[in-house]
């Protein structure tokens, strides 16, 4: 399936995913409340009609799934940490609120992002409240999408109708993997019947913006029979969109991934390695395709149909760390604990740690643990390398015309490091512009990678 491929290449295998650049980690702990709150007010005053997501991060599950690498804060059945953390989140959510007040600012929210976490957790009443105190930033009844993330595992039909009447067009299930042997051994079973049951008929009415299914691509017990037996199953379920993620292994700060293949439970000594997640994902990406689905970036489908390939045609589409979007925003605001936001050439992120999370917001500060302002050269080669990702080819004349440069000079050891890329049959340049070949599709981030100037000085994960 896939063919020779230079072992020099094959070792970047530790190319970030690029929800970001540069990554967060090398953003500084010096930005705080203060230069969050100038940059919020540059942007408001200078595009008070900008288009924005509002994200917002539900701390805790019930459950900790085994392959998870997002912050939790901690797995807990206790229902009073839970409303605690929804009390902190409301005092977040007024500081925003005070300080929009305060300049005479009326963001234009368009989208909401419910995330996670378990956000499927959460009671009717807290929901309710929830919404309460989000009506008070935003006007949840004008929003043009109002997304939420759905553990199958705590919903039912009754609540994806109550979801329905709160406003929310848009759902997104965590379905991981539909292979018995696979569930087990990442310590999340779903019977596929559990998602045949949500998703009867009807449910596509409930939710008009669509419904995304989450894969994971590289778990244990994952073959090429089973993988293709889920996308199979993907396709015959029908959703508008499925992320097939590549498993992100950091055993080294998400030690519980250690259970995944941990002997005493029977399970492989071994998760599959680089290669072999790249036959996988080879694997389902011909069943997808040939179930209709259209590939919307480097590892995310849509059908045709979807606003998101629709887009992606029209050459709108975009990446963040929520996936593809059909580019209705142009910046993130982020609540909650380990939530990030971008707010023109800034990135912000608040605080991991709950405890420092409620000292920061009792003090009246925002949380903000980190940030990072872009400069130019970040602004460029964050530009390639999203275009790259997205589309899996780049004009230089519109990088030319975008930012007064001429792409050949500015790139010249970039584009001579392609090279090993072009031998092998990865990348073409041509008329002035890289394209990524059919072959290259599955090593587009390889091929980011090379445009990463922050790569020597990575910290070692």
């Amino acid at each position: 399936m896939l063919k020779y491929v230079d072992p020099n290449i094959l070792k970047i295998t530790n190319a970030f995913m690029y929800t970001e650049y540069p990554h967060k980690s090398f953003w500084s702990t010096s930005l705080k409340d203060k230069d969050y709150r100038s940059a919020l007010l540059g942007l408001l005053t200078r595009e008070p009609k900008t288009p924005l997501l509002l994200y917002i991060h539900i701390l805790y599950c019930t459950q900790l799934c085994w392959f998870c690498t997002c912050h939790l804060g901690e797995i807990t059945k206790n229902y009073g940490k839970r409303e605690k953390y929804l009390d902190l989140l409301y005092s977040e959510i007024k500081l925003m609120r005070d300080f929009f007040d305060e300049h005479s600012l009326s963001p234009n929210f368009t989208e909401i992002h419910l995330g996670g976490g378990s956000p499927t957790d959460l009671t009717i009443s807290d929901f309710d409240k929830l919404m309460e105190n989000l009506g008070t930033i935003v006007d949840v009844k004008n929003l043009a999408e109002f997304s939420l993330e759905i553990d199958p595992r705590h919903t039912t039909k009754k609540m994806l109708s109550y979801y329905h009447s709160k406003g929310i067009n848009r759902i997104s299930m965590g379905i991981q993997d539909f292979d018995p042997q696979v569930q087990k051994a990442i310590n999340r079973v779903q019977p596929v019947k559990l998602v045949e049951d949500l998703m009867d008929s009807g449910v596509s009415e409930l939710f008009p913006n669509g419904i995304n299914f989450d894969i994971i691509c590289g778990l244990p017990h994952q073959t090429i029979e089973t993988i293709k037996r889920t996308a199979d199953q993907c396709v015959r379920l029908s959703p508008d969109r499925i992320c097939l993620n590549y498993l992100h292994q950091a055993p080294e700060f998400s030690k519980h991934q250690n259970l995944m293949f941990d002997g005493k439970y029977g399970r492989p000594d071994r998760l599959p390695d680089y290669y072999e997640r790249k036959e996988l994902f080879a694997k389902a990406l011909e069943t997808l395709t040939a179930g209709g689905y259209v590939r919307t970036g480097y590892d995310h489908f849509a059908k045709p149909t979807d606003s998101v390939a629709k887009a992606l045609a029209e050459g709108k589409m975009h990446w963040n760390a929520l996936g593809v979007t059909a580019g209705r925003y142009d910046s993130v605001i982020g609540v909650g604990v380990h939530s990030y936001s971008t707010i023109g050439n800034y990135y912000f992120q608040n605080y991991y740690d709950v405890n420092k999370y409620q000292e920061s917001l009792e003090r009246g500060l925002l949380p903000i643990f980190r940030g990072h302002k872009q400069s130019l050269d970040d602004l460029i080669r964050r530009d390639v390398i999203q275009t790259l990702r997205s589309f899996f080819s780049l004009d230089f004349r519109s990088i030319d015309a975008k930012y007064g440069i001429n792409f050949e000079k500015y790139f010249n050891s970039e584009l001579d490091i392609l090279d090993n890329y072009i031998k092998d049959s990865l990348v073409d340049i041509r008329d002035r512009a890289i394209i990524i070949t059919e072959k290259g599709h599955q090593f587009a981030n390889t091929v980011c990678y090379v445009f990463d100037t922050y790569k020597e000085t990575r910290p070692k994960f």
